[in-house]
């Protein structure tokens, strides 16, 4: 069972992460430090995207999932 106070905090910096990309444009993205990268990418996989592998042609039909 996801914790919704971890889901929580993620979200948080991934918000944050993106409040820096919104004000300062590109430079922003320099601006990240991993930990803000790796908590955005989990707060998409929090939101339901599905992964797409790299080499993938042909991405999946349904590219968002319900979280059990």
């Amino acid at each position: 069972m996801p914790d919704a106070a971890i889901d929580r905090d993620v979200l948080i910096t991934a918000g944050r992460a993106l409040g820096r990309i919104d004000l300062y444009g590109p430079r922003g993205l320099t601006l990240l430090s991993l930990d803000e990268i790796e908590a955005m990418a989990l707060a998409l996989v929090i939101l339901g995207l599905v992964a797409i592998p790299p080499h993938q042609i042909m991405p999946p039909e349904r590219l968002i999932v319900e979280r059990n």
